[in-house]
């Protein structure tokens, strides 16, 4: 014979299931917090690759154009030793 779950059943299992989803939600909720942070700083990283690239490239172009005067993320830079007979 199979018995029926009584009022003090029901009351313990929603209990136990309220407090597993409420662990679950912990859990979930730590996990989801780590990965934002990691996309968040993988994308602060692609962004300051780009941007130190694009300031490379234009000192490059300068160099290469024998102009003097170099900013590198708004830094004054000195010229190189090769270039110091162009610059006045």
């Amino acid at each position: 014979m199979v018995e029926a779950l009584d009022a003090g059943d029901v009351t313990k299992l929603g209990v136990g299931i309220i407090i597993a989803l409420i662990v679950l939600g912990l859990i979930i909720s730590l996990l989801i917090t780590k990965l934002i942070v990691r996309v968040f700083v993988a994308v602060a990283v692609v962004v300051l690759v780009f941007v130190v690239w694009q300031q490379r490239t234009s000192i490059e172009h300068r160099i290469d154009q024998h102009k003097c005067n170099f900013d590198f993320l708004g830094v004054h830079l000195s010229p190189p030793d090769r270039l110091n007979r162009f610059c006045s």
